[in-house]
Formats: structure tokens, C-alpha cells, sequence
């Protein structure tokens, strides 16, 4: 649950149980969508991946060995936003 000082979000996240697959989560005032972007990187074909990587460093330059491109990234909008306590509140949800 936000607190009435976000106006909106916007990001990239996964799930535990749809690790292939991206989504864009967006939230503006009480609305809220969740829309499928297609699967990560990570889930091509290993020739497919290494050539990819080979050829775009930006990719490669955030890489992770263990999750690949997978990210939860998301942007804030509001008034007196409490970063810590997001940040906290988000954390609280992830798993290893």
C-alpha cells in the first residue's frame, strides 16, 4: 500500500513464479496496471545471448552473473517522499 504523498510509479519488475517474463508497472493516483513487455534477455538461447551481449555494452555493462538483466526498477513521483521508507517497504517484498 503507497502513502497519499506517491503520485506515481513507473518501472520494470518480475516475479518469483514468471521469471522469464518482464512487466511495466505503472500506478498514477488509485489506478493501477501491470502489462506484460515480453521476456528478459537472460531467457534467450545461450549463442543467441552471447552474441548479444558481444555486441551492445550497455547490456553487458549491467549484466548480473546471477539474475542477468532481470531488475526491479521503479521511479517514484511525489511530494515529501520518504526514500528510506520505500525503500524499506520494497525490500520487504523481495526474496533471494
Amino acid at each position: 500500500k503507497w502513502t497519499k504523498n506517491i503520485i506515481r510509479c513507473k518501472g520494470l519488475v518480475y516475479f518469483r513464479d514468471e521469471q522469464e517474463t518482464c512487466y511495466v508497472f505503472e500506478q498514477a493516483g488509485k489506478q493501477m496496471n501491470l502489462t506484460n513487455a515480453g521476456q528478459w534477455y537472460a531467457t534467450m538461447p545461450a549463442d543467441e545471448l552471447k552474441q548479444l551481449l558481444e555486441n551492445n555494452p550497455k547490456v553487458k555493462a549491467q549484466w548480473d552473473d546471477k539474475y542477468g538483466d532481470r531488475m526491479q526498477k521503479l521511479v517514484f513521483i511525489g511530494q515529501h517522499l520518504d526514500r528510506e521508507a520505500i525503500t524499506k517497504g520494497l525490500d520487504s517484498c523481495l526474496e533471494d
